[in-house]
Formats: structure tokens, C-alpha cells, sequence
């Protein structure tokens, strides 16, 4: 589009513009963002544009990065509500606003979008800012301490792990940190108080990737107080405080003393928290976002609209502030924000209108373009009449490019793909994607896009996550004092941490372990393989055994029973279904791939795979029965219309089958979407459906003129048949009832089976599944998907008014989640009595199916835009519109029910906020306060969302076995079940009976080797170290860890090294010519085997040892060599060289040493 842009660069009202003169009015965003794009190119400088909200700022980015590159556009946002930033903030927001900050202050042109709240937010001044700025370069001098401090100074918080940006982590001589202006994190190397290297590291392996010689790290908080500031605040803040005195009862102002002084330390600390933002009203001067770059050019748009949200603002302030002084939370303070007038006195400044006021305004060239939606062949009709007076331009990719031209070669239309004059009368092809088109008035041009011709919708705008994505849960071994944990051999306990202990001058790491009657159990961590972590359904308490007793062998004998039942039921039905036929489709064919590449995201690699496992079972003469586990929203839709799609390309017919009246209406209308180009009949079977148009419906499903037939337990009934069904898919399968249930097993017969299910299955669970159960998994979230903004706090009726509101002034819908039924309809009423614009519907699991499908249904429709409900939203019902949710009592709900009622938002290309709440009054219980700690780090790489996701990884277990192995998994938990499971599928298969074997317990060598507090200081560092060295089977694998640790850690102490040594011993001594490995108080004796012993050459084993040392003695007994090594010094590592070297000897003969 570059030439439509420099054909408006030379537009006269564009130019005007670039220089602060003129103004438009009653502009569309596409009208908007051309505009200012084409402004920006005239005159490259800093621009900024004022929106009302954040929403429109967002959008007008969006739009902006269709016609501009990502160094050209930046967004600077912030929290719309004082209220709401004080309590909590979003780390999105944040990260996105300290890097605009960070680039303005860089001195670079560029065109910032931002909103009312983030422009009249005050600032630091930017030459401050600039001095805050951490500079690092090689063989600099500073304490690492120093470092971290300066690092928490201006923002960053200090963390076990760095795995997101604004924070650091220290670890031995390693100081990692992840600056808000770096594409990657950093990782700082000291030798004593000098940096001896700094590099970038990789978020998901941790490991190094390239070497820097210098490197910025800039703030990451815009609360930066100078000296002079802060003694300012607390000054006027203290004489607010006096004056406060008289007003108060005494016992009122005490607690406002305390609370301000509080603050006021905080401040002197320079200690972070949200809520000490509001005493930057005592603050004299005006900077702002604007005050970061030199003489920018400022449009307001609409200046109606955000002088309203200026003065919504204001009085929201107002109301919070108040609010918090009558609490004795706060001083009464007003002017927190800027004043609009006052900021922008200084600077150039253009006024948008919204609608025309005196006929000043000029006129852009440039239109919306209104194209009637026709199909293919009555679209491109209407091109040929458009082409004969306009330059027609289409913009699509490949797939519809070449339906396109085939439809145009058809109606024998003439086009081109190579680039004509503006001016030049035609229609011309190209390959690229826009979201939408427009209309050039002169020249007369006209753009269409995939929008216009195929209803499609692109996705726009560019979100660089910063933030981790979702990372699969590989471990549940984080273990943390207090958690439980399964002995094998001693079944349950809790675990109180890891002790060194000092035993004959040797430290050794143990696990301390407590069970039944306080008895206290000591593992050495080179055994840690026989415990792992308890882990079952969030707030499970297990009981705890005793030792000694024989009641854990009894419960697992219990368990094997119980499971060998369920291996039978997997291999009975496996064995059936490899003796049944089905009809094997073919390979894919081009019609399959042009439609495949209709699809406007990118598969993600999960649903690549998924997608070929799902065609090679197809193509097999065996009926597929897959279930495919897959996050809400990560894509599960799309690979199910893949399998429909070559069903149906092979003349067979397709069953959707869905739990709900409502999911079957949403899945409807996302196959018509997606099927719109080919000639598929699609049709839908719900109660929502005529009497008329299901007896016509059910002839044509009988005569196959039904493609695809998607609807509720309906498409089950006898009178339900189908000519030649060859896919059913099943959504949710777990929801349909036993007789649906039974029916389903009748179909799969003969049929290939897709079921789709949002819980994800353990890792383990899966791979002892293999051959039994076909499963595919989809664990990796779609791109650039901005994350759900998640909140965590009080419950606040001010809160609550104000985002519903704010969801509602953006013509969205808003859930209220509140779980008990007595008390819903006193909720609602009051959210319509506090909000009147809001139209209140109710749903709880105590009303009538039919009736809960009716409210949803209309909610659906936007009849609702507030729907007050129980947990029945937890999973399936996708509404675009809804991005707000507010989660009442969250301290009552588990894990992986807060993680699934969550993904009911952030459905669409808006940002979606989630808003989870707790009384402020209730005191929480251990589970609920740990589970809400897990909520605030909810982001998808946090713990939160790793809890939640263990969680639904044993709900997705219960599921698929039964719901009656639910208690037998709260036993044992889930790892134990799942391992007394793989052994009885394996015993079954192969008809041998599993013997139990003893796990070995290691030859303890007896050195210095432990990893020591000050390197490893967190107790799930150092049980990973030790399970990383301990699972290594080579020596190659065993040097590259060792590396690793290097890296992660810095330089390895003694100690450290010496376990990298016995492991290395451990090893070495596992080869076939060592018969023996003997330590005893004095020495250790190595004997080697007869076979190897015959063949060595006895004179160079001899002279090798000699060259390694004096000390070492050779003897010949019993055809074996036996050396003697002395326990002094090195000797750990004089065995392992021994070893290492007498491996390489060649053979000669036998000669022996004696």
C-alpha cells in the first residue's frame, strides 16, 4: 500500500497538516489511520494522538501497523482507573508502557497512540529517567548487591527464575535480569565484584545465546521519585496529616497516621506499589508522556470525547480518593492527574471533530468502501463493472487469489499481477493481507480484501508477548515446605525442607520427611527417586501414613485391583476396534489444501501434528477413535473442520455432536463461515429448530444431501439416519449421559471418532496410553494473543460499577460470576439498580436445561449484556463480545475452575480484563490464601497457571477413566496411580505378571559432594540439580549439564564439582570391565573384570597409573587386576581418570601386571 500512501503524502491537507494546520472532522479509523500515517511520512517527528480510552487506542495501533512499520507506531497505555491500578495492575500494560517510555526517551520519531488516562498520568522528567538508566559493560567494578539494589530501585523485582521482563534473579555469581528495553533477558557474570561476562539468555532453556560487551537497562516503573520529589511528598503529605487533626476522632486519625506514615516509608524505600502513585498529587511540575520527546505535533480525537473522559476521570477520582480518606485509608487529595489545557499549553495542537462544526474542516481523500456481500461469481460481476472506471485493486492471499483468477478466467475478466499507474483504469491482483478495504477518490481507486470477497476477518495489529508463553507442565516436583509427598516404600508424608547435615566430615542433603504420630524420616537426596510430590485435585488433603505399618502395601494392593480392571476395559476395547473395518479415505487433495490455506491464523505446531495424526488414522481401514485435549481457545475448532473437510471431499457424511443447544448454534455458525466458498450443505439439529425443517432436514440426512450435520443429543435419535456417515465428532463427550453415552459406543463401530475435550491429560497418563488410546494434545496458545488482564482484589462496589461500565461503553458484555443460587437474583438486582444502561439476565444450574439454553441464547444474541450466572459458563460457550468477567468470592473456587471460567474472555481482538474478588472481611483459610497467590502470578507462565493446569491434567484423568477413580487418585496421588496404571496395561499386554522391582538404592560414595546454601539457596533448585545429575546416563549428557550449571549458575564451588565427580565415577564404574567398586575407611579398591584383565596390556595400564600417581597399587588376584587407590587428596578424581584412560588402552597379548 506504500503507493496509496505516497499518492496521500502529496495531498494538500495532509501536508498542511504535518506542519499543525487545518482539522478534520467526523473521521471512520480507516479514515484515521491513513491520515496520520500518510502526516507522519510527510514529516517524520514525534506525534502523538489523544483517544478517549485505552479500546480506541488499541484499535487506532491496530490499524496504524497496516500502514506503518512496528519502529514507526508505538502504543502508550495505562490502567483507566485509579481505583483499579491501586489495588492491582496488569504486568501487560505495564511492560508495553515502560517500553514506549523507553523508546520515546531514545529521542526517535515516531506516531504514539495513548488515551486520556495514560496521557494526563504524571511522569518522571525524562532527563531523570535517562539518569536512572543501569549501564553495564565488561570489566566494570560493582558489588552484585549494589547492582540488585539500583535494579529494585527503579522497578524490577527480585524472583527465584526470571521468566518475564521487570525482574531480576540472583544465583551465585550470576545476576539475571530482563530489562523492559531488550528483545531478550541478560545474564550478568561476576568474578568477585567485576563483570567477567555479560549475555543474553534464552526465556524457555535458560541457557546462554550471545555475548554483549555493554548493555542499557532503563526503569520499569514510571513512579521515579528524585530525592528533592520525595522529600516534597512527604513534607506536604505530613502537613495534610496535621491538618487532618481536628477532623477526625482521635481513634479515625490514628489509623490514618499509621496508614500515611506506612506510605510515606514505602516512598523513602522506593518501594513500588500501585496505590502510592495518587500522592504524585503533591507534585508541582507537568511532566508527561509528551514531556519525552522534542516539539511533538498533538492531535486530540474526538476533542469532544476525550474531554468527556477527561471529566469522567476527574470525577472518578474524586469518588475514590473520598472514598479512601472516609476509610482512614488516605489524605484527601484531588488532582492526582494533569490538566488537560495545562499539559498541552506548550505544544503544537490539531482537534479532531467529531462531527462538522463550520464547514473549516477539510476533506480526506480517502473513504470507507461499502461492497455489496455477494457470493464469488456475483462479487467478481460487480469487479467488472468497477474495473472499467476504476484502478480495482485486490488484496488476498494465495488460496483465494487462485479462486479469484479461476472465477475471472471463467467469466473471461482480464487482470494483472503486476503494479499500473494509479491513474491507469484495470483490475490488478496482489498478495497481501489488510483487514479491510477503502476507496481513493482521486484518482479513482478502489481496494478490496478478503473481507469484502470472502467475509473473512484478519486479524490486525502486531502484540510482541514479551511474556513466556504457556509452558507444558514437564515436572510436579516444585516442591515447597509444607507440600505432601509419596515415600515408595512408605507411602504419604509432608515434607519439611531440605537439611544439610555433616555425617564422618562428609555433608550430605536430606529430605525431611514427617509422617503419622510425628515420625521423622531422613532421605539422602541421591535417593530423592523414591519420593515424589503428592499432587491430586486442588485442596485434597491426604491422609498421612505411618512407618512401620504395612497400610500403604495394603492400599496399593488395593489400588492394582482396581486398575487391572481398567487396563482390561482399555485393551478389550482397543482389540475390538483393531478387528472392526471402516473406510479409509485418501490422501489429501488439492481442494483440501486450498482449503487449509483459507485459514487467516497460523496453525501452531500442535495443531500441525494433531491435524496429520488425525489423517493418518483416517486414511487407516481401522475406525479412529482420537481424542484430541486442547485449551479453550487453543484451536481444537478448526482441527476438527480439517477432518470434516476431507470426510466430506470423499462424498461421506459428517456428525457434530455437542452437549448444548447453544454450542451447537456457536459450532453452526463457525462451519458456515469456514465452509462459505465450497458447495457444502451444512445443517443444524437443536429444539431451536422448526418441526417443518426437521422432517426435511432428517429426508435429507436419509438421501445424503446433509454434509455436515451439527447438533445437540438429537442427531442420536432413532430417527437420525444417516445415508454414509464416515466422521462423528464429539464435543465434550464427558457431558452426555449414560444412554447418550451407550449410543455414541453403538456409532463408533464403524465410523472414524474425533472427540474434542478442553481438559488437558497428564503427560505421563498419555504415554502409558500409547497403543491403547489415540490422543492428541494441543498445549501451545495461538500467536499474539494479548493475555486476559487478571486482577486480583478486595471486593469494591465502586470496582465493580466502574468496569462494568467501562465494558458496556464499548458495546460489550460483561459475566458476573456469583456462586450461590439463594442470594443471585439480590446480586442482579443490584447491578441494575447501580447501573441502569446494564440489561440483567440471570443463569444458575438450578433452573431448567431449556431455560438456562434460553437466557444463553439470547445472551449470545446481545438481547443481555450483563449475564449474572453460577459456574455453568466454566467451559464451551465462546461469546466474542464478552471480554470483561468478575469472579465473586474467587477465594472459593479452585484452580482449574478460575483458569477455565477465565478463558471465557479474551475470545476476540479486544483486551479482555478478568476481575477476581474476595471479601475483604473473610478470613481466608491456608488452601484459599496459597490458591489466590497462585491467581496473582495467573499470566500463562506463572505458577498460577501451571497449578491450574496440574489441575485440570488429573480432572482430564478422572474424566477419561471414570469418574470413580477420582477417590483412588486422592489416595495415592495422581503419579503413583498413574505408574500402578502403566504397570498393569503393561502386565495385561504382554500377559506376564508385573513383578515389583526394589528401586536400587545408590552405592553412597563417601566424599564432600552437596550443593551449598549460598549456591542453590531455594530447596526446588537444589532437588532439580540433583535429579538433573542423577538421571544423566553418559558422560556426554554429564558434560553438557555440567555446562549448563556453569552458565545458570556461574563458576561451580568444590563441593559442587566433587558431586559432577562421583556421579562421573557412577558412571564409569557401570562399565562391563569393572567387576567391583570397593570404598573403605582408608581406600577405595577397583577391580577389574577377568575378560578385560586378560586382554589389557598390563605394562601400559601400569606406566598410565604410575604418570597419574605414586600412591596407587596394582595387583593381580584371581585373573582380575585390582587397583588400590589411598582415600587422600583428589582421589575421586584419580579413580575416574584411571577409568577414564584405561578405557582407551588398546589390547596386547597377556601381559599382566603381578
Amino acid at each position: 500500500m506504500d503507493r496509496i500512501l505516497q499518492h496521500l503524502m502529496r495531498e494538500a491537507s495532509v501536508r498542511a497538516l504535518s506542519k499543525g494546520q487545518g482539522s478534520f472532522a467526523h473521521l471512520t479509523l480507516m479514515q484515521e489511520a491513513a491520515l496520520l500515517a500518510a502526516t507522519y511520512r510527510v514529516h517524520p517527528q514525534p506525534i502523538f494522538i489523544v483517544k478517549p480510552n485505552l479500546y480506541q487506542a488499541q484499535h487506532l495501533h491496530a490499524k496504524l501497523q497496516t500502514w506503518l512499520s512496528d519502529e514507526e507506531t508505538a502504543l502508550f497505555p495505562s490502567e483507566e482507573s485509579l481505583r483499579v491500578e491501586a489495588i492491582a495492575s496488569s504486568p501487560e500494560i505495564n511492560v508495553q508502557k515502560m517500553e514506549t517510555l523507553s523508546r520515546l526517551s531514545a529521542g526517535k520519531p515516531m506516531i504514539c497512540v495513548t488515551h486520556v488516562g495514560a496521557a494526563l498520568r504524571h511522569l518522571p522528567d525524562p532527563a531523570y529517567f535517562r539518569e536512572r538508566t543501569v549501564k553495564l559493560s565488561l570489566n566494570q567494578r560493582i558489588e552484585p548487591k549494589e547492582l540488585a539494589e539500583r535494579l529494585r530501585v527503579i522497578g524490577y523485582a527480585q524472583v527465584n527464575r526470571v521468566d518475564q521482563p521487570c525482574c531480576f534473579a540472583m544465583r551465585g555469581g550470576i545476576v539475571d535480569v530482563y530489562p523492559i528495553n531488550t528483545e531478550a533477558p541478560l545474564r550478568i557474570e561476576f568474578f568477585d565484584v567485576e563483570i567477567e561476562s555479560l549475555r543474553t539468555f534464552d526465556l524457555s532453556s535458560q541457557r546462554s545465546v550471545q555475548t554483549l560487551d555493554e548493555v542499557e537497562i532503563q526503569p520499569a516503573t514510571d513512579l521515579l521519585l528524585t530525592d528533592a520529589q520525595i522529600d516534597r511528598i512527604v513534607d506536604k503529605a505530613e502537613e495534610a496529616l496535621a491538618r487532618e487533626k481536628n477532623r477526625r476522632s482521635i481513634e479515625e486519625y490514628e489509623v490514618l497516621e499509621n496508614n500515611v506514615q506506612r506510605d510515606l516509608d514505602s516512598i523513602k524505600n522506593h518501594i513500588k506499589e500501585n496505590y502510592l502513585y495518587r500522592y504524585t498529587a503533591y507534585l508541582d511540575d507537568n511532566d508527561s508522556v509528551f514531556s519525552y520527546a522534542k516539539d511533538p505535533l498533538i492531535f486530540i480525537s474526538p476533542i469532544q470525547d476525550v474531554k468527556d473522559h477527561v471529566h469522567h476521570l476527574m470525577e472518578e477520582t474524586v469518588d475514590y480518593l473520598q472514598e479512601k480518606s472516609q476509610d482512614q485509608e488516605a489524605l484527601t487529595t484531588f488532582s492526582v492527574f494533569h490538566d488537560l489545557n495545562t499539559v498541552l499549553a506548550t505544544h503544537r495542537r490539531i482537534d479532531f471533530e467529531l462531527f462538522e462544526t463550520h464547514g473549516k474542516e477539510m476533506r480526506f481523500p480517502l473513504r470507507d468502501v461499502h461492497f455489496p456481500q455477494e457470493p464469488l461469481a456475483q462479487a467478481v460481476k460487480l469487479i467488472d463493472i468497477e474495473r472499467k472506471r476504476k484502478h480495482v485493486i485486490l488484496c488476498l492471499k494465495d488460496a483465494e487469489i487462485k479462486s479469484v483468477i479461476d472465477v475471472l478466467l471463467t467469466q473471461k475478466i482480464p487482470y494483472t499481477l503486476s503494479e499500473k499507474p494509479l491513474d491507469e483504469v484495470g483490475l490488478m491482483i496482489v498478495h497481501e493481507e489488510r483487514d479491510e478495504g477503502f476507496e481513493l477518490i482521486d484518482p479513482p481507486v478502489l481496494v478490496l480484501t478478503s473481507k469484502e470477497l470472502f467475509q473473512r476477518h484478519i486479524p490486525i495489529g502486531r502484540y510482541a508477548n514479551k511474556f513466556k508463553e504457556a509452558e507444558t507442565l514437564s515436572t510436579y516436583q516444585d516442591l515447597q515446605v509444607g507440600d505432601y509427598v509419596v515415600h515408595h516404600q512408605h507411602g504419604v508424608g509432608k515434607y519439611l525442607g531440605i537439611l544439610t547435615k555433616e555425617v564422618e566430615g562428609v555433608h550430605r542433603d536430606f529430605l525431611h520427611i514427617v509422617f503419622r504420630s510425628d515420625d521423622q524420616l531422613f532421605v539422602p537426596l541421591e535417593q530423592f527417586q523414591l519420593v515424589r510430590k503428592f499432587v491430586s485435585r486442588d485442596g485434597v488433603v491426604p491422609k498421612l501414613n505411618k512407618l512401620g505399618s504395612n497400610e500403604w502395601t495394603k492400599t496399593k494392593a488395593k489400588i492394582k485391583e482396581n486398575v487391572r480392571d481398567i487396563a482390561d476395559r482399555l485393551i478389550a476395547l482397543y482389540a475390538t476396534r483393531e478387528k472392526d473395518i471402516a473406510y479409509a479415505f485418501g490422501p489429501d487433495s488439492e481442494l483440501q489444501e486450498e482449503f487449509e490455506e483459507e485459514f487467516e491464523y497460523p496453525l501452531t505446531q500442535d495443531q500441525a501434528q494433531a491435524i496429520q495424526e488425525i489423517k493418518d488414522d483416517m486414511m487407516r481401514p481401522k475406525p479412529m477413535d482420537r481424542l484430541l485435549c486442547g485449551d479453550v481457545g487453543f484451536g481444537k475448532t478448526e482441527v476438527a473442520i480439517r477432518a470434516a473437510f476431507k470426510a466430506v471431499a470423499e462424498h461421506k457424511q459428517v456428525a457434530f455432536l455437542c452437549p448444548t443447544t447453544v454450542l451447537s448454534r456457536q459450532h453452526y455458525q463457525t462451519f458456515l463461515r469456514r465452509f462459505a466458498n465450497y458447495p457444502v450443505n451444512i445443517r443444524v439439529l437443536n429444539r431451536f429448530v422448526i418441526e417443518s425443517q426437521v422432517k426435511e432436514i432428517l429426508h435429507d440426512v436419509r438421501e445424503g444431501k446433509v454434509d455436515i450435520l451439527i447438533g445437540t443429543h438429537r442427531i442420536l435419535s432413532k430417527d437420525v439416519r444417516f445415508k454414509d456417515l464416515g466422521l462423528l465428532v464429539i464435543d465434550e463427550e464427558q457431558r452426555f449421559g449414560v444412554e447418550h453415552k451407550e449410543k455414541i459406543k453403538e456409532v463408533k463401530q464403524s465410523v472414524h471418532v474425533l472427540s474434542l475435550s478442553a481438559t488437558p491429560i497428564p503427560r505421563t497418563l498419555q504415554m502409558s496410553l500409547i497403543g491403547v488410546r489415540s490422543l492428541s494434545q494441543l498445549e501451545t496458545p495461538p500467536q499474539n494473543r494479548l493475555p486476559v488482564q487478571t486482577y486480583v482484589l478486595h471486593k469494591n462496589k465502586g470496582v465493580i460499577k466502574e468496569v462494568i461500565q467501562r465494558e458496556l461503553a464499548r458495546n460489550g458484555q460483561v459475566f458476573y460470576l456469583f456462586n450461590n443460587v439463594s442470594q443471585i437474583f439480590s446480586v442482579a438486582y443490584q447491578i441494575k439498580q447501580d447501573i441502569p444502561e446494564a440489561k440483567v439476565a440471570v443463569a444458575h444450574g438450578q433452573m431448567h436445561r431449556e431455560e438456562i439454553e434460553d437466557v444463553m441464547y439470547r445472551f449470545t444474541n446481545n438481547e443481555y449484556n450483563v449475564l449474572v450466572c453460577t459456574t455453568i459458563v466454566e467451559t464451551g460457550i465462546d461469546i466474542p463480545n464478552a471480554n470483561t468477567i468478575v469472579i465473586d468470592q474467587a477465594d472459593t473456587f479452585g484452580l482449574s475452575q478460575l483458569y477455565q471460567i477465565k478463558g471465557r474472555v479474551g475470545r476476540s481482538d479486544r483486551l479482555a480484563y478478568a476481575y477476581l474478588m474476595y471479601s475483604p472481611r473473610k478470613q481466608l483459610s491456608e488452601i484459599a490464601q496459597k490458591r489466590l497467590q497462585s491467581i496473582k502470578e495467573f499470566t500463562e507462565l506463572g505458577s498460577g497457571y501451571k497449578i491450574a493446569m496440574r489441575d485440570l491434567t488429573i480432572r482430564g484423568a478422572g474424566e477419561m477413566l471414570g469418574d470413580s477413580q477420582s477417590g483412588f487418585i486422592d489416595t495415592v496421588g495422581i503419579d503413583m496411580y498413574i505408574e500402578l496404571l502403566s504397570q498393569a496395561i503393561q502386565e495385561k499386554r504382554s500377559g506376564i505378571p508385573y513383578v515389583e522391582k526394589e528401586m536400587a538404592i545408590k552405592q553412597n560414595i563417601q566424599v564432600d559432594a552437596y550443593i551449598p546454601q549460598t549456591f542453590a539457596p531455594q530447596d526446588f533448585e537444589k532437588i532439580s540439580l540433583y535429579q538433573r545429575i542423577d538421571k544423566t546416563d553418559t558422560e556426554h549428557e554429564l558434560k553438557k549439564l555440567q555446562e549448563e550449571i556453569i552458565d545458570l549458575y556461574g563458576k561451580l564451588p568444590r563441593s559442587v564439582v566433587l558431586l559432577f565427580e562421583k556421579k562421573r565415577l557412577e558412571l564409569l564404574i557401570k562399565d562391563p570391565r569393572v567387576a567391583s567398586f570397593k570404598e573403605r575407611k582408608q581406600n577405595a579398591e577397583l577391580a577389574f573384570s577377568v575378560e578385560w584383565s586378560k586382554t589389557v596390556d598390563g605394562v601400559k595400564l601400569f606406566k598410565m597409573i604410575s604418570d597419574l600417581s605414586t600412591t596407587v597399587t596394582l595387583k593381580y588376584t584371581g585373573g582380575s587386576i585390582i587397583v588400590t587407590l589411598p582415600k587422600t587428596g583428589e582421589w575421586l578424581t584419580l579413580a575416574v581418570s584411571i577409568l577414564e584412560r584405561s578405557a582407551k588402552l588398546t589390547p596386547k597379548g597377556n601381559s599382566h601386571a603381578n
